[in-house]
């Protein structure tokens, strides 16, 4: 354990000496390698170099520079099978944009013909997508279980398939992306030996390596998958989207093409079907799959990956050592991580006991506990880990078996959280008390010790109930037998004990959502965001139109490369001031220090027509704009400090509708290729808001925030001096960011449009419509709230509250204020000081 630390902290510091701002010099804890390692400063200065010195042209091209880039990739094609230890007689490169694309052409192309494929239930998305192309062409499928995946291929019992003849596939990964255990190589051989059944079947293997090779060697001298598939941007963070397909030659037989492209072909006639295809695939796969022009650039790229990796001490397996140590002393970190009361903290999501880089990668799996046993959202977690800095990613992983199987859901407990409104990818993380996936950590070569310890540290601070106690859990002797045990029989258990959530627990401090008393409140504050993300135009009375109040979230900013820039991104993006003059109709910036900047809001079509057309994203969806010219492109630019920024105006034709979530039909009345009504889009038209057309705050609400966030000491005045110098945010002290929060200050970080003053706080949660003045809205439910709310509008600067008092009151649910949408089709002008009268849903549910 010290040796190998001691080599990673060589790794980290050689990494750290190139990385300049990427990690530590930005004040951030990055903990995705999985996901995507980070690439060392010198890598991409060397390839900066590279392209500045030399021309690359086209590979299908036969000029000078394109002859030259057909032999770099050439060589670059032996560099990949040189570092996993083979050969071009042994195997082939078949480039492709990632892992997925490698699996999925295995999948199109394979000769399934009266064979069966069996796939890992531990096995990436894009592989449960290969089982719908070998069902499509008559293969068997079979989903192999974790335990019995041990039991056929350890213990050499009966096959699964009784298939005769064709040739079948079985696809693994050597290491889970989930929980980061490592599957044994050995089954590789034992697969193509015919220990899965099926009289005289020819079984292949395909090897997902993706996770393993980021920071373990593949040497395919020893172990000789039929196919390997890969992603070049876990293994050294650039090039992205490239990935390779390594072909094991003898096996290349197997794989039929019948589509060809530019650069597959050696002739073919437009009039008629007749073709002839480059060389037999088992002289040259590529000439074969590489359909049209490579990504020449990027492959080229690969060479200085490879030499940075090939710099670093102790290779491959010195980065297996390390990062399996970092990953050991964070498990056993949250291991023995108890509440004050001596319940546990976490609940760890493994297949192992942590004690050797054969079996484990440096992966950690877990979600948290609070003290009565309820599991805290992910979504939660997540966001605190932002505000510190941390970098780490939640949800399921792509990796739905070991999900279901880790977090002990059955297929109606997935069916009913998507019946709920769950997802891939959303940020649902509670469904009934019950999490829909878990937090996930993983490490690189350039991680080090103070990665896990400000990960543990920003956990125990933010979740566990002082003082802590650390211990080990009563299950925890068992289970380590039980892994020492199966060990030696080569069979893993199967997972961690987990507890399921307990009852919530009473003397719940977060306020009544019905209250007895019902009357009507009136609006007190009004606000316009002109330009997305900048600060607030209050008013006291404003026209609506179709999309929300007139004018409202019609500009945005967009970086050089289109996107939207937010807060998020540039805090001091509150610091622009919009003002809408009715009158002169001149939309005004102020930002300070810089001259104002005044943009018209009368544009003639003549000038729609000759301006530049843009397109960008809202919140996934694919908007249109038009460019507002140099002038303005250029105040934004030096206010910021961030050359190329540009300010795009929503084109008046270019439609968006609501995301906000309906309900309809039940999971059981939708046909299985249905997607269910629940996800339909209401049919409300949007600017560039979000999700809906307006945001509604009670005051009340922000008021039971406040009281509550000032009666509790900030957490600069629980901690010691040596612990408040210690303690950061992105890189600014503890005294930066525990001001108290009044309420007119705390009230403008939810950036509404519509404030209220209600009898009761929360009262608008059970709101089903409203009346303000002559305008009636529908209210289309809570707003789940992010670190935006956590960014000072007056100032810029980033704080940790409210959204640690939020989280820590109502338990994870970060809900705060209401979607509206407009039912009054008319235009008409709401006024501050107009009565809202208020109707609720006849059953009593919430909107």
């Amino acid at each position: 354990m010290k040796e190998h630390c001691m080599d990673g902290s060589r790794l980290a510091a050689m990494f750290q000496g190139q990385s300049g701002d990427l990690q530590n010099g930005a004040g951030i804890c990055y903990l995705d390698h999985v996901g995507a390692t980070l690439y060392a400063e010198s890598q991409i200065e060397a390839v900066a170099r590279d392209l500045c010195e030399t021309v690359y042209g086209n590979p299908h091209s036969l000029s000078t520079s394109s002859r030259y880039c057909t032999d770099v990739i050439d060589q670059i094609r032996y560099r990949v099978l040189q570092h996993f230890n083979t050969d071009p007689d042994t195997y082939s490169v078949i480039f492709t944009s990632g892992a997925t694309q490698a699996l999925k052409l295995v999948a199109e192309s394979f000769d399934w013909r009266g064979g069966t494929f069996v796939y890992l239930q531990d096995n990436h998305t894009s592989v449960l997508g290969m089982r719908e192309l070998a069902a499509h062409s008559g293969a068997a499928v079979h989903c192999l279980s974790h335990c019995d995946a041990f039991q056929y291929l350890h213990q050499r019992t009966q096959g699964i398939t009784q298939a005769c003849g064709g040739n079948s596939l079985f696809v693994y990964p050597a290491q889970s992306n989930f929980s980061g255990v490592k599957y044994p190589l050995s089954w590789v051989s034992q697969v193509q030996k015919g220990l899965l059944g099926g009289e005289s079947t020819h079984w292949f293997c395909l090897l997902d390596a993706a996770s393993f090779v980021s920071t373990s060697p593949l040497d395919l001298a020893l172990v000789q998958p039929d196919f390997v598939c890969l992603s070049f941007y876990k293994m050294f963070g650039y090039p992205t989207g490239l990935g390779a397909l390594l072909v094991r030659n003898s096996s290349a037989h197997v794989l039929q093409k019948h589509y060809f492209g530019g650069g597959t072909v050696l002739m073919s006639l437009s009039s008629q079907r007749e073709h002839f295809l480059r060389p037999a695939l088992s002289d040259s796969p590529p000439n074969r799959f590489e359909d049209g022009t490579l990504p020449f650039l990027s492959i080229v790229a690969l060479r200085h990956g490879f030499d940075t990796l090939q710099q670093l001490p102790g290779g491959m397996k010195g980065v297996s050592d390390h990062t399996h140590a970092l990953a050991k002393r964070l498990f056993h970190a949250l291991l023995m991580l108890h509440h004050s009361n001596g319940a546990p903290a976490t609940v760890l999501y493994c297949d192992s006991d942590y004690e050797s880089a054969c079996t484990q990668g440096g992966v950690v799996n877990f979600n948290m506990l609070r003290r009565s046993g309820e599991f805290v959202g992910y979504v939660e977690v997540l966001n605190m880990a932002n505000l510190h800095g941390i970098h780490l990613r939640t949800g399921c992983f792509c990796n739905p078996g070991a999900c279901q199987r880790h977090l002990g859901l059955s297929d109606h407990d997935v069916r009913n959280q998507f019946q709920a409104g769950h997802v891939c990818g959303d940020e649902h993380d509670l469904v009934n008390g019950q999490p829909t996936g878990s937090v996930r950590v993983s490490f690189g070569y350039m991680s080090t010790r103070r990665d896990v310890d400000c990960l543990v540290d920003m956990l125990t601070r933010c979740f566990v109930h002082e003082p802590p106690v650390h211990k080990l859990p009563v299950w925890w002797p068992a289970f380590q037998q039980e892994c020492v045990t199966k060990l030696q029989n080569h069979v893993t258990p199967a997972s961690s004990p987990r507890p399921r959530s307990s009852t919530p627990c009473n003397g719940s401090t977060v306020p009544s959502i019905l209250p007895d008393c019902r009357v009507p409140c009136t609006l007190t504050h009004m606000f316009l965001y002109p330009v997305k993300s900048c600060a607030a135009m209050p008013v006291d009375s404003w026209f609506l139109g179709a999309k929300g109040f007139l004018y409202d979230r019609e500009w945005m900013v967009v970086t050089p490369a289109g996107v939207c820039l937010t807060q998020k991104q540039d805090t001091r993006l509150c610091l622009i001031q919009p003002h809408i003059c009715l009158k002169s109709r001149i939309l005004t910036l102020t930002f300070p220090d810089s001259p104002p900047m005044s943009i018209p809001l009368d544009v003639s079509q003549n000038h729609k027509v000759d301006a530049s057309l843009c397109q960008s994203k809202v919140c996934g969806d694919r908007v249109q704009g038009w460019d507002c010219g140099d002038d303005v492109a250029s105040w934004l630019s030096n206010a910021l400090g961030r050359p190329g920024l540009r300010l795009i105006r929503h084109w008046d034709s270019d439609c968006r509708i609501s995301k906000v979530k309906k309900k309809g039909k039940s999971y059981h009345e939708t046909a299985v290729t249905d997607v269910p009504r629940y996800y339909e889009r209401q049919k409300v038209a949007l600017s560039l808001s979000n999700q809906a057309q307006f945001l509604l705050i009670n005051s009340s609400s922000v008021e039971w925030l406040s009281d509550h966030i000032n009666q509790e000491e900030s957490d600069c005045q629980k901690v010691s001096n040596q612990q408040y110098v210690e303690m950061h945010i992105e890189g600014e002290s503890m005294a930066d960011h525990h001001l108290p929060l009044f309420q007119e200050s705390l009230l403008k970080r939810f950036r509404s449009n519509l404030v209220v003053q209600s009898s009761q706080p929360f009262e608008e949660n059970s709101w089903s419509q409203l009346q303000i003045g002559d305008a009636r809205f529908h209210c289309e439910g809570p707003c789940t709230r992010c670190q935006m709310v956590c960014i000072d509008q007056t100032t810029g600067k980033k704080t940790r509250e409210p959204l640690r008092t939020l989280a820590a009151m109502l338990h994870g649910k970060m809900k705060f204020g209401v979607y509206l949408s407009l039912l009054t089709t008319d235009r008409i002008k709401i006024s501050v000081g107009d009565y809202v009268s208020v109707t609720y849903p006849s059953n009593g549910d919430m909107p």
